[in-house]
């Protein structure tokens, strides 16, 4: 009786174990803490020119207190004391505008966010094992396109939130439905955002690495990313309104390292997404196949 060839033999299955090793490994070798203190960083620089610019863009559309509205819808993940920090840096940017201010900010935000996105990018080849082979105009183009569309799809998202919900009032008003409108709104709304947050953080998987990586719609790295991301958002929101003593500790720039401290566990979950990738052979070039798991 003739032996299986080896060419269509099963690679063994990936042990829990092996799994959480090889991750845990991966994440130490490639860096990927120090890596996303500095992506926080250039986050942080982005943050306040982008609410600026933000808010001087919603002032012109025809509804009230829209600003105010999505530092609320936001305020459901980030935790509070770093919600209120952007809700006063706004307020005051915008009581003391001045002629000039709008494009100034346009041009700031959008350097330094490609600026963050170019961090995630060279984050993302350590994670691969990459060098960055590109020309810089080609990799400054990725990154402004990875800026302006993750910047586009969080206020679509957050306006998605707000106006999801006074549709379905409306409809349950006026469609002589009850509140089925409302309590079908409430249960679809997250798990919506969900899906369109994996799909987001898979195209900075896609663009982001100096390699031609396999396409996919929705990876594990992403999903656990995902999921990770918004428990340890909102665990690190809970403890910081109950357990926390920041402005004890740090004084007046208390709020400012309760942001920063959030802006690292985001880029921590979405370097740790990838790390999940490469590990299970999601992330790989499309030249490579997963590797095996030892016998």
């Amino acid at each position: 009786m003739s032996a299986r060839p080896a060419a269509t033999a099963r690679p063994p299955r990936l042990t829990p174990w092996t799994f959480v090793h090889r991750v845990a490994a991966g994440v130490l070798r490639h860096e990927s803490m120090s890596s996303s203190a500095q992506i926080a960083y250039y986050l942080l620089f982005a943050t306040f020119p982008c609410l600026f610019t933000l808010a001087s863009l919603l002032a012109f559309l025809p509804v009230p207190d829209l600003m105010e509205r999505l530092l609320a819808a936001l305020g459901s993940i980030v935790p509070p004391a770093a919600v209120d920090l952007m809700r006063n840096s706004v307020e005051r940017l915008v009581t003391r505008q001045r002629s000039g201010f709008f494009s100034v900010g346009l041009v700031v935000t959008v350097w330094a966010a490609s600026n963050a996105a170019d961090a995630i990018m060279q984050g993302l080849n350590r994670v691969h094992g990459l060098r960055e082979n590109r020309p810089f105009w080609k990799t400054r183009g990725i990154a402004l396109l990875m800026a302006v569309g993750a910047g586009v799809l969080m206020v679509l998202g957050l306006v998605g939130l707000w106006f999801g919900t006074h549709v379905s009032w409306w409809w349950a008003a006026r469609g002589g439905l009850g509140p089925l409108p409302v309590q079908v709104w409430i249960l679809a709304r997250w798990p919506l955002v969900l899906l369109l947050l994996v799909a987001a953080i898979d195209q900075l998987y896609f663009l982001g690495p100096a390699a031609e990586l396999r396409w996919r719609w929705v990876t594990p790295g992403a999903v656990v990313a995902v999921l990770g991301w918004v428990a340890a958002s909102l665990g690190f929101s809970l403890y910081v309104r109950h357990f926390g003593a920041y402005n004890a500790t740090y004084g007046s720039i208390g709020a400012v390292i309760i942001l920063l401290t959030w802006m690292y566990l985001t880029a921590f979950f979405i370097l740790l997404g990838a790390e999940i990738n490469v590990v299970t052979g999601q992330g790989l070039p499309r030249t490579e196949r997963p590797p095996r798991a030892p016998r």
